[in-house]
């Protein structure tokens, strides 16, 4: 954990801008819905977000980011190769799941599995990815388990890497759940999870972001298959000024048509996710997560503050100025939970930077991360209940040196 101390009282402030409530009536033709800001974790938009409900392959981004967990730990990397058992074949050639057709024998590397799993949403390749690193069904799943646990999912049943009821996996089925048993979350916990995801393994966003990718089946054979996210540029359902590059689809009898989105607009990375969107098109999925992008189009839903130059301008020691200037300049809240009234300001400097007397200490470096600064409100709501924080950097390059000297010299 690190280690900040506090350099300022919390500074009142306030505002008078009015907007829509962010928990008006449901807006969202779907079970459950949320929309968040991946950098600060801010809540735009929720509805029925605490619903644990099932989410079918949206699980597979779970599987995704442990996998990513193994390779940076150098338990496996992009290039060890996955040899394919009966089991995992039969679910990958079964038409009636998300087949890619993997050959029992042949061996896959863990980056065309995580493709296919990805891409395609291939069930067999998503549990081929669990045997990565030498686990059996059950020990993955227990990583899976962990994994959520650590990063703050809070409501969630995990059952396997893919989605399917466990009976659905065939011999593949775990003794420890009834062959009902599916996995499940709430919508906040799964974009805390979207979340965690962009911003520790942004690479994979270059996965998700492919239109189609050619797979290699066995040799001489090859299957090209389409992203089934249909808001991608060029696609169906794309939101004029958002640029959507992931995340994950997900389907199920249970868990009917779902979508985890992630997208740029004016600058901000937004997650959305929409569970069991209502009717039997599945493309309801995606019309909803147009509908939240939408609403941050109507009118001017992100605010800018400027911060307060006691903020900006911090006492340096030992320094060749007496003072040293933090960035940014301004920091923007989105407008969607009523009319903010007031919030508080802190900053918190990281100990590591500070003299006993609490201050900064020569020398410093452009763009380095001096600390924090927590924005708090009885009106701003957060993924997990904490402030909106957001980085503060050096602007400078500040080398050591005896202040007075230079101005009497």
């Amino acid at each position: 954990m690190k280690k900040f101390l506090a350099l300022l009282l919390m500074i009142p402030l306030l505002l008078g801008m009015t907007v829509p409530p962010a928990h008006a009536k449901p807006l969202i033709d779907a079970s459950a819905a949320v929309m968040v800001d991946a950098s600060t974790g801010q809540v735009i938009y929720e509805q029925n977000a605490q619903k644990k409900l099932p989410i079918a392959s949206i699980s597979k981004l779970l599987t995704a980011v442990v996998i990513e967990d193994e390779v940076h730990s150098k338990q496996i990397t992009g290039d060890t190769k996955v040899k394919i058992d009966s089991g995992v074949a039969d679910i990958s050639n079964d038409p009636q799941y998300s087949a890619i057709g993997l050959q029992e024998g042949n061996a896959y590397t863990v980056r065309e599995l995580l493709n296919a799993s990805l891409v395609k949403s291939a069930d067999g390749a998503a549990l081929a990815l669990s045997a990565a690193a030498g686990d059996s069904l059950d020990e993955f799943n227990m990583k899976l388990q962990q994994k959520a646990q650590d990063i703050g999912l809070k409501n969630y049943t995990i059952v396997n890497p893919v989605g399917l009821t466990n009976g659905d996996l065939k011999s593949l089925a775990s003794k420890q759940y009834t062959d009902n048993a599916e996995n499940a979350m709430t919508a906040t916990d799964v974009a805390i999870l979207a979340r965690y995801l962009v911003n520790h393994y942004p690479q994979l966003l270059q996965v998700t972001a492919q239109k189609q990718v050619t797979f290699m089946i066995s040799k001489g054979k090859t299957k090209t298959e389409k992203n089934l996210n249909e808001m991608l540029p060029g696609g169906k359902y794309t939101v004029p000024g958002v640029t959507i590059d992931g995340l994950k689809t997900g389907t199920s009898d249970k868990a009917g048509a779902c979508f985890v989105s992630t997208g740029n607009y004016r600058g901000h990375r937004i997650i959305t996710v929409v569970l069991h969107a209502n009717g039997q098109n599945k493309d309801n999925r995606f019309v909803q997560t147009q509908r939240l992008y939408q609403m941050l189009k109507q009118g001017d839903r992100l605010q800018t503050i400027t911060l307060p130059k006691n903020i900006r301008q911090q006492p340096l020691a030992d320094g060749q100025t007496r003072q040293a200037t933090l960035s940014p300049k301004q920091i923007t809240v989105w407008n969607a939970g009523g009319q903010i009234h007031k919030y508080t300001l802190a900053v918190k400097m990281k100990k590591q930077y500070l003299n006993k007397q609490g201050q900064l200490v020569a020398p410093l470096h452009r763009n380095q991360t001096l600390g924090e600064l927590d924005l708090s409100s009885s009106q701003v709501k957060t993924l997990d209940g904490g402030p909106l924080t957001y980085r503060l950097t050096s602007t400078d390059n500040v080398a050591r040196g005896n202040f007075w000297q230079r101005l009497w010299h």
